[in-house]
């Protein structure tokens, strides 16, 4: 069949499986950062790869609809709803059971998805959750970003009309990369007008802003809008484009990964310009590599199997459950990574059966509740 907007994407829902997988080693192996390996350690790059992909896929999904006039944001809210509320409701009960007493104004700004705005709350019930709310910004405002794209779209090709040599696609990659520049620079601005509007008006200052905000992760969302934006327009050069792509988003995330590793980690990195550079730049490289494994390329053949697509599909829940507290655990994963260590079990095998384990209820959740309850309530609102 013909491509278009709405074919799945195997190969993008195994890199999920991917990124949830960096996360989760990231937290559950942090006590053993002595030894592990600097692509463990530095897990959280999973976080942007999610934020990058969520800019492609909505970007590539929702731009002819807006070309078109077929746009309709209270469809796209609706679905946006019924993707991210049931398990994260699911998982937010239980998180709540789970930690005992817990405020009632925590618990309202989880389940409207604002508390990541707050810095008091952001890390209460269940810590990865700040994502959502992230998220949810993103989901508020990217038909604005989409639209502006499709323009860019129209623009690109009105222009390569005009043109026929065979190096266009290196000039679209270079206007992609302004571009991106500018979102980066962007994104820092917008932080600090926040932070100096919030001394402002409630005289409070949040330090982790530019880094748990979706202000401060604007340029995230942006480089995986582009990335679709330069697909669209690649046709011609695109399997050599994708190689390309694959090797330099990968060199390109190993590099920004040893450079903050060397001015003293994720923590100090905001110390040096460079590393906040770098930091940025991860986004970018997570760009590239989305383009590369949509390549006939062996990383697309594994991706694509079915058992990464189902572990893919089941990563949102995995990512909800892997820190929620339980009684006796405040953080399921590592308590069970204390448990298997501490009966004598390595930390490699530990992390092993504790991730097997985890995803086996990932996937039940999946299987048994999210995708069913997704069913009914698109068949229910789209009757």
């Amino acid at each position: 069949p013909v491509p278009t907007a709405r074919t799945p994407i195997p190969e993008l829902t195994g890199l999920r499986t991917i990124a949830a997988g960096l996360v989760f080693a990231g937290h559950v192996l942090e006590p053993h950062a002595a030894w592990t390996p600097l692509f463990v350690q530095f897990g959280w790059v999973g976080v942007n790869i999610f934020f990058a992909l969520s800019g492609f896929l909505f970007t590539k999904l929702y731009m002819e609809e807006l070309e078109q006039g077929t746009f309709s944001y209270r469809t796209y809210m609706v679905k946006r709803v019924i993707r991210i509320y049931p398990v994260t409701t699911l998982v937010l009960i239980a998180s709540i059971i789970g930690s005992g007493t817990v405020y009632w104004v925590d618990a309202l700004a989880h389940f409207t998805l604002i508390h990541g705005w707050f810095p008091q709350f952001r890390s209460t019930i269940n810590a990865p959750m700040w994502t959502l709310t992230v998220e949810e910004s993103f989901y508020l405002v990217s038909p604005v970003g989409i639209f502006l794209a499709a323009g860019l779209s129209r623009m690109w090709s009105r222009y390569t009309v005009r043109k026929d040599h065979k190096m266009i696609w290196l000039q679209l990659a270079a206007l992609l990369l302004v571009l991106w520049i500018f979102s980066f620079a962007l994104s820092r601005g917008l932080v600090l007008h926040y932070l100096e509007t919030r001394l402002f008006l409630v005289d409070t200052w949040d330090n982790g802003a530019y880094t748990f905000t979706f202000l401060g992760r604007l340029s995230d969302f942006v480089a995986g809008m582009l990335a679709a934006v330069a697909m669209r327009h690649t046709a011609s050069v695109q399997q050599r484009a994708t190689g390309i792509s694959l090797v330099l988003g990968t060199a390109l995330m190993f590099a920004c990964i040893v450079f903050i590793d060397s001015v003293g980690g994720p923590v100090l990195m905001a110390k040096h310009k460079m590393g906040i550079v770098a930091g940025h730049t991860i986004a970018l490289a997570s760009a590239l590599i989305i383009i590369g494994v949509q390549g006939n390329n062996p990383v697309r053949w594994i991706l694509s199997r079915r058992w990464m697509v189902l572990l893919g599909n089941a990563s949102f829940s995995l990512y909800l459950i892997h820190f929620m507290p339980i009684p006796g655990m405040p953080q399921l994963s590592l308590g069970i990574q204390t448990t298997l260590e501490a009966a004598g079990l390595h930390p490699v095998a530990a992390w092993a059966l504790n991730y097997s384990a985890l995803n086996a209820v990932a996937i039940a959740i999946f299987l048994l509740f999210e995708r069913p309850t997704s069913k009914y309530l698109r068949k229910r609102a789209f009757r």
